[in-house]
């Protein structure tokens, strides 16, 4: 999956915590339809950040979902996870 694909799924954390569960079991990657093969994972506060190793033809890439502050904080307005994609 590239970069940009992995980060339109990443809608809501629900979505960032499906993902995370496909990295770890491939048999869930199948039933999705996703090959996350390239793809690992690092818990930071408030998130996660997926990280990209491609083939050589692929630089390699990061993409942090976390919670909005506002959300943590609490003003009652549902909110999406802000979505960062680094090369």
């Amino acid at each position: 999956m590239t970069p940009e694909k992995l980060a339109s799924l990443l809608t809501t954390l629900e979505a960032a915590a499906d993902l995370v569960e496909a990295i770890d079991r491939p048999e869930l990657q199948m039933q999705r339809g996703w090959d996350l093969a390239a793809w690992d994972y690092e818990m930071v506060p408030w998130g996660v950040c997926f990280r990209y190793q491609g083939g050589t033809d692929q630089e390699p890439a990061s993409i942090l979902a976390r919670i909005p502050l506002r959300t943590l904080y609490g003003d009652g307005t549902p909110s999406p996870s802000t979505v960062l994609l680094m090369s």
